[in-house]
C-alpha cells in the first residue's frame, strides 16, 4: 500500500506550490524508509558491503539522502523553469497579437497628464498645471507631490512665442515639459530614488522621494535660458537639454558651499499655496553644481541617456542627431562622438537607444528611423567612449524606416526586447518589430520600410510619453490618467 501511494504521488506531474513539491519529496523519502522487508534486507546487504570496504554507514546514508534531495530539487527547479518559459511564451504571443488587458494605472484628478517617466513599479507624472507627482502604478495611488513646480508663460497656446510653437508644436501646452526618475533602489533609510522635472519656465528641479513623506523633497534646482525639453539620469549625474541649445551635466547633490549657504538662509516655514492668485511660494534650495556643458548651436528637443554604454543622444530642431560620451571630462574637447542629419526638412522630437548598437529617432513629420552605429566593420559601438581617437570611423547606418504615424512622434520606448513602442500626437501608440542584435560583424544591412504590427487607439493628441517592458505598456494620452496595457495576463485573469 505504501508503495502504491508513492507511485500515485509521482504520477501527478504538477504541484501547486513549493511546499507541495517538497511534500512530495519528503513523502517519497518516508515511503522508501517503510519499504518491504526484502528491500530493507537488500539495503542492509549493500550497507554491509560498504562497511566491509571501511566506509562509514552514516556517511553513506547521508550521501544517498543528499543525492535524492538534489534530484528532487533539480526536478522541482525544472518544473518552475518550464512554467516560467510557458508564461513568457504566452506573454510574447499576446504582444504579437495586441491582446492586452487595459487598466487605469493612476488618476491625476482634475489636472491633465503631460509627461510621464516610469521606473516600475513607480512613475513620475508632470501635469498641465505644473504639478509633479510620484505614484505607485500597481496600487494606482500617489506617493509624493510637488505642487506647481513649474509655471506656464501664457494663458493659451496661441500666445506662446512663434519659435516655440514651431519647434514644440501645438500639442505641448503643459507647464511640465520633461520628467525623469532613477531606478527604484532604496537610498538610505527612507529614500526611494531621485526625480527631476523641467518646465516651460526654464527651471530644472531635483527631488528625493522618501517613503515616509507625502512631499517631494526638493534638493536642488538650476535655470536654463529657455524651455526645458529633456532631463535624464546617467553615470551618477543629471543631464538636461533646452531650447537654448545647451546640453548640461549636473551633480545630483549640491556642493558643500551651496549647502552651507542654503542652510544659513533657510527660513523655518512651510511652503504654501496662495488661494488668491494660485501662486506657490517655495522655500529656497541650493543650485546644483554644473559638471559640464556642450553648446549645440541648435535648439535641442529631446535626450536619451544609456547607462550601460555611457552614451548621451540628443535630437535637434534642424533634424540632426548628436551622440556624446557621458564619460568625457570636458564637453568642449572630445565629448561629441558623431553628428548627422537624421530627419532632413523636419525636427527630431524623440530619441532612444536600443540593443544592438542602435539609435531610434522620431521625427516631427511622423517618420521613425532606426540607425545602427557601425565602426571598424561593426567591431562594437559600445566601446566608443574609450576609443575617441577613432571617432572619424564611426558611421550611422540607416537600417529601417517606420511609417504609420501622421503627426510628430514624441515618445519612443525600447524596453521590450525585439519591440519598439512609439507614441505620437496623432493619438496612437504603435508597436513595431525591432531587433538589431541578430546582425553579424561586417554584415551589410539594407534599409527597409516597415509597417507597425498594430496600433493602440483611444488616446488624445496630447499624448506625451510611453514606457514599455516585457510585460506592459504604460502611457498618458487619456487626459488625466495613466493607462497600462498588460500583456502578462489574459483579460479573464485581469478581471479575476
Amino acid at each position: 500500500m505504501a508503495r502504491g501511494r508513492t507511485i500515485a504521488r509521482d504520477g501527478n506531474a504538477e504541484f501547486a506550490n513549493d511546499s507541495g513539491g517538497y511534500e512530495r519529496y519528503m513523502g517519497d523519502a518516508t515511503e522508501a524508509s517503510e519499504s518491504d522487508v526484502d528491500g530493507r534486507e537488500g539495503e542492509e546487504t549493500t550497507r554491509a558491503s560498504r562497511l566491509a570496504r571501511g566506509e562509514d554507514a552514516d556517511v553513506v546514508e547521508s550521501g544517498d539522502e543528499s543525492r535524492l534531495r538534489e534530484n528532487y530539487d533539480d526536478e522541482f527547479a525544472g518544473l518552475i523553469r518550464a512554467r516560467k518559459e510557458a508564461a513568457q511564451t504566452e506573454t510574447r504571443k499576446r504582444w504579437n497579437e495586441g491582446a492586452a488587458t487595459p487598466r487605469v494605472a493612476f488618476d491625476l484628478g482634475q489636472d491633465y497628464v503631460r509627461r510621464v517617466s516610469v521606473a516600475y513599479p513607480y512613475a513620475v507624472v508632470g501635469s498641465s498645471r505644473g504639478d509633479v507627482v510620484v505614484c505607485d502604478v500597481i496600487s494606482a495611488s500617489a506617493l509624493a507631490v510637488s505642487p506647481v513646480a513649474h509655471k506656464k508663460s501664457w494663458k493659451d497656446a496661441d500666445s506662446r512665442p512663434l519659435g516655440e510653437r514651431v519647434l514644440l508644436g501645438a500639442h505641448d501646452g503643459g507647464a511640465v515639459t520633461a520628467v525623469a526618475m532613477t531606478k527604484t533602489e532604496k537610498i538610505g533609510k527612507h529614500g526611494l530614488g531621485l526625480v527631476s522635472s523641467g518646465g516651460r519656465d526654464g527651471i530644472v528641479r531635483l527631488y528625493e522621494v522618501c517613503s515616509n513623506s507625502a512631499a517631494l523633497h526638493e534638493i536642488g534646482c538650476v535655470q536654463h535660458d529657455d524651455v526645458v525639453t529633456g532631463v535624464a539620469f546617467a553615470r551618477g549625474s543629471l543631464w538636461t537639454t533646452a531650447l537654448d541649445g545647451r546640453l548640461c551635466r549636473w551633480a545630483t547633490m549640491p556642493s558643500a558651499a551651496a549647502m552651507a549657504e542654503f542652510a544659513s538662509s533657510r527660513h523655518a516655514r512651510e511652503s504654501f499655496i496662495d488661494a488668491d492668485d494660485d501662486e506657490f511660494a517655495r522655500p529656497p534650495v541650493p543650485e546644483l553644481t554644473k559638471q559640464g556643458e556642450w553648446r549645440n548651436g541648435q535648439p535641442t528637443l529631446c535626450i536619451s541617456a544609456c547607462e550601460n554604454t555611457g552614451l548621451i543622444a540628443i535630437g535637434n530642431a534642424d533634424g540632426s542627431v548628436g551622440v556624446l560620451s557621458a564619460d568625457s571630462t570636458s564637453f568642449r574637447d572630445n565629448a561629441l562622438i558623431k553628428a548627422w542629419v537624421a530627419h532632413e526638412g523636419s525636427t527630431v522630437r524623440s530619441i532612444a537607444h536600443c540593443a544592438g548598437n542602435g539609435i531610434v529617432t522620431g521625427g516631427g513629420d511622423g517618420v521613425i528611423r532606426v540607425w545602427k552605429m557601425m565602426m571598424d566593420q561593426d567591431a562594437g559601438f559600445d566601446s566608443l567612449p574609450m576609443r575617441r581617437s577613432n571617432n572619424a570611423n564611426v558611421r550611422p547606418q540607416l537600417v529601417a524606416e517606420l511609417r504609420g504615424h501622421t503627426a510628430a512622434v514624441v515618445s519612443l520606448a525600447t524596453g521590450c526586447a525585439g519591440r519598439l513602442v512609439s507614441g505620437a500626437h496623432d493619438g496612437t501608440i504603435r508597436v513595431w518589430d525591432l531587433d538589431l542584435t541578430c546582425s553579424k560583424p561586417g554584415q551589410r544591412l539594407k534599409a527597409i520600410r516597415r509597417d507597425a504590427r498594430y496600433a493602440v487607439l483611444g488616446h488624445t493628441i496630447w499624448l506625451g510619453g510611453t514606457y514599455a517592458d516585457d510585460d506592459r505598456i504604460i502611457c498618458d494620452g487619456a487626459n488625466n490618467v495613466l493607462l497600462e496595457y498588460d500583456f502578462s495576463s489574459t483579460p479573464d485573469d485581469g478581471d479575476a
